[in-house]
Protein backbone atom coordinates (compact mmCIF):
# COMPACT_ATOMS: atom_id res chain seq x y z
CA UNK A 1 0.00 0.00 0.00
CA UNK A 2 2.76 2.54 0.78
CA UNK A 3 4.29 1.87 -2.65
CA UNK A 4 0.98 2.70 -4.30
CA UNK A 5 0.69 5.95 -2.33
CA UNK A 6 4.27 6.78 -3.26
CA UNK A 7 3.44 6.22 -6.93
CA UNK A 8 0.42 8.53 -6.71
CA UNK A 9 2.43 11.16 -4.88
CA UNK A 10 5.09 11.04 -7.58
CA UNK A 11 2.47 11.36 -10.34
CA UNK A 12 0.82 14.26 -8.56
CA UNK A 13 4.15 16.05 -8.20
CA UNK A 14 4.92 15.48 -11.91
CA UNK A 15 1.54 16.89 -12.92
CA UNK A 16 2.06 19.92 -10.69
CA UNK A 17 5.50 20.49 -12.17
CA UNK A 18 4.16 20.13 -15.73
CA UNK A 19 1.48 22.72 -14.96
CA UNK A 20 4.06 25.07 -13.50
CA UNK A 21 6.29 24.62 -16.55
CA UNK A 22 3.38 25.47 -18.89
CA UNK A 23 2.61 28.58 -16.83
CA UNK A 24 6.25 29.66 -16.81
CA UNK A 25 6.56 29.13 -20.57
CA UNK A 26 3.46 31.24 -21.14
CA UNK A 27 4.84 33.95 -18.86
CA UNK A 28 8.20 33.78 -20.63
CA UNK A 29 6.66 34.27 -24.05
CA UNK A 30 4.68 37.27 -22.78
CA UNK A 31 7.78 38.82 -21.22
CA UNK A 32 9.86 38.20 -24.35
CA UNK A 33 7.22 39.90 -26.47
CA UNK A 34 7.11 42.87 -24.09
CA UNK A 35 10.90 43.06 -24.08
CA UNK A 36 11.06 43.02 -27.88
CA UNK A 37 8.39 45.69 -28.07
CA UNK A 38 10.20 47.91 -25.57
CA UNK A 39 13.52 47.39 -27.33
CA UNK A 40 11.94 48.32 -30.66
CA UNK A 41 10.38 51.41 -29.12
CA UNK A 42 13.69 52.44 -27.58
CA UNK A 43 15.41 52.16 -30.97
CA UNK A 44 12.95 54.64 -32.46
CA UNK A 45 13.06 57.03 -29.52
CA UNK A 46 15.08 60.17 -30.22
CA UNK A 47 15.20 61.51 -26.67
CA UNK A 48 15.79 58.49 -24.45
CA UNK A 49 19.19 58.00 -22.86
CA UNK A 50 19.40 54.43 -24.17
CA UNK A 51 19.32 55.54 -27.79
CA UNK A 52 21.65 58.48 -27.23
CA UNK A 53 24.18 56.23 -25.49
CA UNK A 54 23.91 53.64 -28.26
CA UNK A 55 24.42 56.26 -30.97
CA UNK A 56 27.39 57.70 -29.09
CA UNK A 57 29.01 54.26 -28.77
CA UNK A 58 28.23 53.49 -32.41
CA UNK A 59 29.83 56.77 -33.51
CA UNK A 60 32.87 56.13 -31.28
CA UNK A 61 33.38 52.71 -32.81
CA UNK A 62 33.15 54.04 -36.35
CA UNK A 63 35.69 56.77 -35.51
CA UNK A 64 38.04 54.20 -33.96
CA UNK A 65 37.74 51.90 -36.97
CA UNK A 66 38.29 54.78 -39.41
CA UNK A 67 41.32 56.11 -37.52
CA UNK A 68 42.94 52.66 -37.24
CA UNK A 69 42.83 52.08 -41.03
Amino acid sequence: MPALLQCFATQKRLLQQALEIRQLKAQLSILQAQNASMRDGMRRCTTCDYRQDFKHRQHSRSVNITSSN
